[in-house]
């Protein structure tokens, strides 16, 4: 999983190459490098969406500005390519585009969702390993103490 800003970083310079694409009269078999980069890049930023919490440090209020803005962003950019591929491209391009692209962020997105899981189990799993072992020592340790005898 990368971080938000990255994700957006990807979703604008795969937005370039598509329109780069379209505009020079080439198929979509050409662009799809870019395809995928811009359907993981929305997949990131769908998943980081449903991922985030307010948390503790900045302004609730200077986060959903922000989250606005790159919303709003996003939605121009995908407006752009539409209505270029609608004025450039075959008829049913942007249509093919739009299931080609939505097949690959539910794949991005199941993929993402399992890493997350996996991660969250080996945080469970380090912990409670973590836990035992100090208890486990200081159980030792009491007992030592109990005999007056403090030497491994």
């Amino acid at each position: 999983m990368i971080d938000p800003i990255s994700a957006f970083a990807m979703l604008t310079s795969a937005h370039s190459a598509l329109k780069k694409c379209v505009s020079m009269g080439r198929d979509l078999s050409s662009a799809t490098n870019a395809i995928t980069a811009y359907a993981r890049a929305e997949a990131e930023l769908g998943f980081a969406k449903e991922k985030k919490k307010s948390g503790i440090f900045g302004s609730v209020m200077d986060n959903a500005i922000e989250q606005h803005f790159k919303e709003e962003e996003q939605k121009r950019l995908k407006d752009e390519l539409r209505s270029m591929f609608q004025l450039y491209g075959s008829a049913g391009q942007w249509e093919r585009l739009q299931a080609t692209i939505a097949s690959a962020r539910a794949e991005h997105k199941k993929q993402l969702k399992e890493q997350e899981k996996i991660r969250q189990r080996n945080l469970l799993i380090t912990t409670v390993s973590v836990t035992l072992l100090i208890g486990i020592g200081g159980i030792i340790l009491f007992a030592n103490f109990l005999k007056n005898d403090l030497s491994f």
